[in-house]
C-alpha cells in the first residue's frame, strides 16, 4: 500500500454516524491483503472504477451496452433508490433513471453520465468502501510501526472542507504489555489516505 505523509492541521469535524466508544479494537490488515469492506447494497468487484477520476471516466449515454461501466452505473442507480435492471445496456428506462438522479443533485437532466454525474456517483462509491477496517490500514502503512495497535470509536465524522475521516487511538503493545494504558497519540485517517495527527475526540 502507498504510503501517506502525515500532516500536522487541525480539522473541524461533525460527527456523522456512530456512537463514541474507544473501546472498540480494530484488528491489524493482513499483511499484503486487501482490507474486507462492510457490508453494503453495492456489490463487490466495481473497485478498479476508482482508478480513474470523473474526468476521464467515459461519457456513457442512451444505446450504450456491454461495458462494465454501464452495469456500474446501474449498480449505483439501484443504491441511491433508482430502480434499474443491471444488465449492462443503457437503455430508455436507464436513461429515465439518470435523469432522476441528476434532479436530486441538482444536475442538468439530460441522461448523459458525463463529469458531474460520474462525480456523484464516485464520490457514494467510494463513502461506501471507507470503512473502519480501511482507516486502520492506512494508518498502518503511513506509520509503519509493528507496535502499534489501533482503536476507534466507529464514528465517521466530516470535516469543515467536506472530506470524511475515521479518529483513531494508536497505542504500544510493548508498554500495554508492561501494564500501562500503551496511549501514544490520536489520528484523523481521511478517506483518500491522508493520516493527520489529531486529539482525542
Amino acid at each position: 500500500m502507498k504510503k501517506k505523509w502525515l500532516l500536522a492541521v487541525p480539522a473541524v469535524a461533525v460527527a456523522l454516524v456512530g456512537s463514541p466508544d474507544f473501546n472498540q479494537t480494530v484488528d491489524a490488515a493482513p499483511e499484503n491483503e486487501s482490507v474486507q469492506q462492510a457490508e453494503s447494497e453495492i456489490p463487490a468487484g466495481y473497485e478498479t472504477i476508482l482508478n480513474w477520476p470523473p474526468e476521464q471516466q467515459p461519457i456513457v449515454k442512451q444505446g450504450s451496452q456491454g461495458s462494465f461501466e454501464v452495469e456500474f452505473i446501474q449498480v449505483m442507480l439501484n443504491h441511491f433508490g433508482f430502480e434499474t435492471e443491471v444488465d449492462g445496456i443503457f437503455d430508455s428506462h436507464t436513461d429515465q433513471q439518470v435523469r432522476g438522479l441528476q434532479a436530486e443533485n441538482g444536475l442538468a437532466q439530460d441522461g448523459i453520465v458525463g463529469v458531474n454525474t460520474w462525480t456523484v456517483l464516485l464520490e457514494e462509491y467510494q463513502t461506501e468502501l471507507f470503512t473502519v477496517e480501511s482507516a486502520v490500514a492506512y494508518a498502518e502503512a503511513a506509520l509503519d510501526n509493528d507496535d502499534l495497535v489501533f482503536s476507534s470509536n466507529g464514528v465517521l465524522y466530516e470535516a469543515s472542507d467536506g472530506r470524511l475521516f475515521y479518529s483513531l487511538k494508536a497505542r504500544s503493545q510493548d508498554y500495554i504489555d508492561n501494564g500501562g494504558t500503551g496511549t501514544i497519540g490520536f489520528y484523523d485517517v481521511y478517506q483518500n489516505g491522508d493520516v493527520v495527527e489529531s486529539k482525542p475526540r
